[in-house]
């Protein structure tokens, strides 16, 4: 079925892969070593570790799809862990 002046046929759509992402974060904020006695205490960087993990969603229009999602058994198909630090700006003086 060449529908293109080129002669190429064309291209056909994959199948939709439906995927969750599960994050989840633990901050853990971080003070200032500068603050004398009786001072409310600074924070100065909040520290995060995350994971991200990939889990793919069963298909009901694709069998292959869905035989894919099986084969995971619930497990994530990808994690990623992160290191963040979130700072606060500086106001520019």
């Amino acid at each position: 079925y060449n529908t293109n002046n080129n002669g190429a046929k064309p291209q056909q759509r994959g199948a939709t892969l439906l995927k969750e992402i599960e994050s989840i974060s633990l901050y853990t904020p971080v003070y200032s070593s500068n603050t004398k006695e009786g001072e409310k205490e600074i924070v100065n960087e909040i520290r995060c570790k995350q994971r991200s993990a990939t889990y793919l969603l069963p298909s009901q229009d694709d069998p292959m799809m869905y035989k894919i999602w099986q084969a995971t058994q619930g497990r994530p198909i990808d994690v990623r862990f992160y290191d963040l630090v979130y700072t606060q700006r500086q106001p520019k003086a």
